[in-house]
């Protein structure tokens, strides 16, 4: 995918590799490498993902590092609906309903 200037982009940095990381977290943490994910608008003319690019995030931060997404969505969220949160809704109102009344 092609990203143009001005686009909302998603790049990773590298942060810190694992042998820089701290000696008092996790082993399995420790190994890994650590990446920043970082938000923002493309600076350069175009750039392709897996390029190299710069952006600039909302604060106005000028920040490189690689492409990995264009116009990224949101991929979180609160999980399935549960048909019990239905019924204890229902409850709640009926129980709220009657505290008024009295």
């Amino acid at each position: 995918m092609l990203a143009i200037k001005g686009d909302w982009v998603l790049i990773e940095q590298l942060y810190l590799r694992a042998d820089q990381r701290q000696s008092n977290i996790p082993s399995d943490t420790r190994q890994t490498d650590f990446h920043l994910r970082i938000k923002g608008f493309l600076v350069d003319e175009k750039c392709v993902v897996g390029d190299d690019c710069t952006i600039k995030t909302k604060t106005e931060r000028i920040i490189s590092g690689k492409l990995i997404d264009i116009m990224p969505n949101y991929e979180h969220s609160f999980g399935d609906y549960l048909v019990e949160t239905a019924y204890i809704e229902h409850q709640l109102r009926n129980l709220l309903s009657e505290d008024s009344h009295e």
